[in-house]
């Protein structure tokens, strides 16, 4: 037998030192700040077989009332309640987080009702 050399075990295997970039974590790929996540929902009112595209300028809650106020010709001032309606027909009430986060390339039928000069949209994912 030899005897065993720096760097080795003694099954004449060499051990290579590690170094912390082997075995740390990736560094994190920075979003950047000027661009917002966008999001594209797909939006048909019932009577409608086609879809509109609706790309929100803001992923919010309020990016989403400017575009459909824009596609629509509803006043902005006179949109109220937004509301979504899942498949499983649970209504909630549509905020930043669900756009953000749920809402991306979904497909809606959009119902806007009005009441006292004020529209209430819910929409319904298909």
């Amino acid at each position: 037998a030899f005897p065993a050399e720096d760097g080795e075990d003694g099954s004449g295997l060499r051990r290579l030192p590690f170094s912390d970039d082997e075995f740390g974590s990736p560094p994190n790929k920075m979003a950047r700040a000027d661009e917002p996540k966008k999001v594209l929902l797909y939006v048909r009112k019932e009577s409608d077989e086609v879809f509109d595209a609706l790309m929100l300028k803001n992923p919010t809650l309020q990016g989403l009332v400017e575009a459909i106020s824009d596609k629509y010709d509803l006043p902005l001032d006179k949109i109220g309640k937004v509301y979504k309606k899942c498949k499983k027909g649970i209504l909630v009430h549509m905020d930043d987080n669900i756009i953000k986060h749920y809402s991306n390339e979904d497909t809606f039928q959009i119902t806007m009702e009005e009441h006292g000069g004020m529209y209430k949209l819910t929409l319904t994912e298909i």
